[in-house]
């Protein structure tokens, strides 16, 4: 559960972060603002100081890695270059997915402990080595392949005993702890640690340099290196080594690796007839007599022989149900021959090893490590290490299907020489293949499967970074402001009852002065619920600085990647809008910034070529204009052109061609915003889809704003969206129709009220119109529309028709109500339920004297 100073870290978390994030941003275009500069290392900081009070590890090493980096930048040892800005920005992208962990669940997702090393790594790279910079030898945090060497230190027992485990299922990991030389001091244990462990099969502890005289030790320093084989979740082995992460390297272990026989060497003519019995119940799969055949041997054969080694291993092998034909192929082998054996992948079988000419990540790890036994100097022990090498590689050679003539060659040259020399340059050829295949098939998994991160700021978490004076501020759950605003809803509900109370006392009871006092009573309610309702609205409007301050980062990750070069420049991030209509601009701005990058503006050359700068410029403005708050998105790219926008159109299928040609150029522009629609010629991350400004055209259409788009081909676009300052409160004039229905009608649509003579209406077909101010205006009869009464044709034209003008995109119509009635603010509560998907409606209103009223969508009606 999250406790209130936990949740007050995770508000304060994002603020930090989007205030490092817009330093960075800043900082790559300034280099030398100082200012921005200490600012973006307080934030880090500040944060690295209050994730300490939780139990995050991985968080606080992260930050704490950032910090330091900042720090030498500040100091002006290392140089803010955009690769550091990369990495920085990637680092808080890192820190805020786990903030929005820590929200959902109180902990850090599984694998924060690898993620936290792997980043701290590359961050402590970059420093001088003098400031914590890892050795560019020190290991990475990445899984790497598993050392035979290491696993031959294990016992024997504990090895089988693994395997056994492995064989049933449980995965097995190896772990290497370097303890740090003062861990004492800070209250680490080592050794208790792998206590911890629940399924420990061995540990093996050992100097990592040779001890000193007892004079010189320092029994408070610690040299010791563990060495360990468990089972268990890796993610579980990492958290509990989550302190000393840094310290400890983490392995999956294949479990033919634990395949290591060992012991004294001896013949004996007892082995060839096992030999040949165990072949023939191998080519039969006659697994439950090969197994006796095998007990029965190892009852003869003494402990410590090599052949029994082999003997158990193959038992071990033998005790599932169904065995790696491989692997009892291998080891029957080894028991022939008396040779270490290299058991392939499980799975394989020896056929298909020999078949596969590559070399694993595990088979070239063995092989270095013989390469470094070869590069030892020559005094010790030469011809034994040459006899040892020229064996164990022949056997892994054999083991990988690689032809092992050249390998036989080195060996034969090394032994006339008496020197290593031949053996290391066949060696040292065949890992400079292996590289360069491995380089190859990773750069073509990469180029198939890799994928960019999605766009659009997902992963920075809410933007508030704009850089105020300290306030006395109160922050307050966001479910409590909508608390107060349905309690105001309510409270303009009752206070809309007074003036039918009033009226009824006048007309039911005949009392006056009782109706008086009541609508002196109404006047002061009136004045004091809209007094709340205008502070309560003031305390959901936000800036829109919200929304704006996430596109400086996307606008510098998408430029980087096409290639542009862009200035992007916010103007009125303080214009305050309704906090519902702020948080709906964020997708349309996504996709109008990210058409205008990718469609609008040019590659540099091109502009050069157009005699334009080679930096482009994209101008985000926010503005008040009346009672709507305007948002602009402008380019000095290319603009659009009319007659690309209809050949993309036809040749999509959008529109006809005929109903193409007779489209006006501004017609053609707002295709645009048609679903399915893209000019794009190939689908990519950013475009081509066809997905994008028709999401903009909807999104407008549920907040009532209205989206309009210019552009001049060679100069430009203006993409224009106008939406409501307020979502929560509705100004509607209720008007009369189908015989004394009340309806309310959105002041937003209403362009003026006129009484129309009917003899001044004209019939166009099966349709009316009238004319106002020189213009043809279609009238159309509400209750007609709603079907509640059938369509009428009056021929008395000494009547006038009552007649609301409405706006309805670019179109004025004319709509035919019995009366008018007064305007007023509601609370609209839209439908739920089964009613949810009825058309024409937008929901409906509580009046005061307990009718409900409709409140209709004209857009949908015409």
């Amino acid at each position: 559960m999250s406790t209130p100073l936990l949740l007050r870290f995770l508000s304060e978390a994002r603020d930090l972060l989007q205030t490092a994030a817009s330093g960075l941003l800043a900082l790559e275009k300034t280099p030398g603002d100082d200012a921005a500069l200490n600012e973006v290392f307080r934030s880090v900081h500040t944060l690295k100081g209050s994730v300490g009070l939780f139990d995050y590890p991985a968080f606080t090493k992260l930050v704490h890695a950032g910090e330091d980096v900042l720090s030498a930048v500040r100091a002006g040892q290392v140089a803010l270059t955009s690769e550091l800005v990369d990495l920085l920005l990637d680092t808080l992208d890192q820190v805020g997915a786990w903030v929005d962990a820590i929200e959902r669940s109180g902990l850090l997702p599984d694998g924060a402990e690898g993620l936290s090393l792997a980043l701290t790594t590359s961050l402590r790279a970059t420093l001088p080595r003098e400031h914590g910079a890892e050795p560019t030898s020190a290991p990475e945090p990445t899984e790497a392949p598993v050392s035979i060497d290491h696993l031959a230190l294990l016992p024997e027992a504990d090895r089988l005993a693994a395997f056994r485990a492995a064989l049933c299922g449980a995965p097995l990991l190896s772990l290497d702890y370097a303890p740090a030389e003062d861990c004492f001091f800070s209250g680490e244990d080592p050794v208790n640690l792998f206590r911890q462990i629940p399924d420990l099969f061995s540990l093996v502890i050992e100097p990592r340099t040779p001890w000193q005289s007892v004079e010189t030790v320092d029994p408070y320093c610690c040299l010791l290196r563990l060495r360990a084989l468990c089972g268990g979740n890796k993610t579980a082995i990492e958290q509990l080594f989550r302190y000393v992460i840094e310290q400890v390297t983490v392995h999956t272990v294949p479990a033919h690796l634990l395949v290591i026989p060992q012991g004294e060497r001896n013949d004996g003519p007892v082995y060839g007839d096992f030999v040949e019995e165990a072949s023939t119940h191998l080519a039969k799969a006659d697994w439950p007599a090969l197994r006796r055949a095998v007990g029965a041997l190892l009852d003869l054969t003494a402990r410590p022989l090599f052949v029994a080694s082999a003997l158990r291993w193959l038992d071990a092998v033998l005790s599932v149900p169904t065995p790696d034909p491989g692997w009892v192929e291998a080891l029957i082998a080894a028991v022939a021959h008396g040779n270490a054996v290299v058991l392939p992948p499980a799975g394989t079988g020896a056929a298909s090893a020999r078949s596969s000419a590559a070399l694993s990540a595990t088979i070239l790890s063995i092989l270095d490590g013989q390469r470094v036994i070869l590069e030892m100097p020559r005094d010790e022990g030469l011809p034994g290490r040459l006899a040892s090498v020229a064996r164990t590689v022949d056997n892994v050679l054999r083991a990988a299907g690689h032809d092992t003539a050249p390998w036989t060659g080195a060996t034969a040259a090394a032994g006339q020489s008496g020197s290593a020399a031949p053996m290391l340059a066949f060696l040292a050829a065949l890992f400079e293949t292996s590289e360069t295949t491995n380089e190859t098939a990773s750069e073509t998994a990469s180029e198939t499967v890799g994928a960019p991160p999605p766009e659009g700021g997902e992963a920075l978490g809410p933007v508030l970074a704009d850089q105020r004076p300290a306030n006395r501020v109160l922050k307050v759950d966001q479910a409590k402001i909508d608390t107060l605003m349905a309690l105001i809803g309510e409270l303009v509900v009752s206070k809309n009852s007074l003036p039918f109370l009033a009226r009824r006392a006048e007309e039911v009871h005949g009392s006056r002065e009782m109706g008086r006092e009541i609508k002196d009573t109404f006047a002061v309610v009136d004045r004091l619920a809209q007094e709340m309702q205008a502070a309560i609205m003031a305390v959901r409007m936000l800036p829109v600085s919200e929304v704006f301050e996430r596109f400086p980062r996307l606008v510098r990750d998408i430029a980087r990647k096409l290639g542009k070069h862009i200035d992007l420049v916010i103007e009125g991030e303080d214009t305050a809008a309704d906090k519902t209509i702020v948080e709906m601009l964020g997708d349309p701005l996504l996709h109008i910034i990210r058409n205008s990058l990718d469609h609008g503006i040019e590659s540099p050359e091109e502009r050069e070529a157009a005699g334009k700068p080679p930096t482009a410029r994209v101008l985000v403005k926010a503005f008040h204009d009346s009672d709507q708050v305007v948002i602009e998105v402008s380019d000095d790219g290319r603009g659009i052109d009319p007659v690309k926008i209809r050949a993309a159109a036809v040749a999509k299928g959008v529109i006809e061609a005929e109903r193409a040609a007779r489209l006006s150029d501004q017609e053609a522009v707002n295709l645009v915003f048609l679903p399915g629609f893209s000019t794009a010629g190939q689908v990519s991350d950013l475009s081509g889809r066809g997905v994008g400004m028709d999401v903009v055209v909807s999104t407008m259409d549920k907040a009532n704003g209205v989206v309009s788009l210019s552009s001049t081909p060679g100069l430009g676009t203006t993409v224009r969206l106008s939406l409501p300052l307020s979502m929560a409160v509705t100004r509607v004039m209720m008007v009369e129709a189908g015989g004394g229905m009340l309806f309310g009608i959105p002041m937003d649509h209403i362009a003026q009220t006129v009484r129309i003579p009917r003899k001044a209406v004209r019939r166009i077909k099966q349709s009316e119109a009238f004319v106002l101010r020189d213009a043809i205006v279609p009238l159309v009869r509400l209750d007609t529309l709603l079907g509640l009464a059938p369509p009428v044709w009056f021929g008395d034209e000494s009547q006038e028709d009552a007649v609301l003008v409405v706006r309805v995109g670019n179109a004025l119509t004319g709509l035919v109500v019995d009366h008018f009635r007064e305007g007023m603010d509601i609370i609209l509560k839209p439908f739920d339920g089964i009613l949810a998907g009825l058309p024409g409606y937008s929901g409906t209103a509580l009046l005061g004297d307990g009718r409900v009223l409709l409140v209709l969508n004209l857009k949908e009606l015409f």
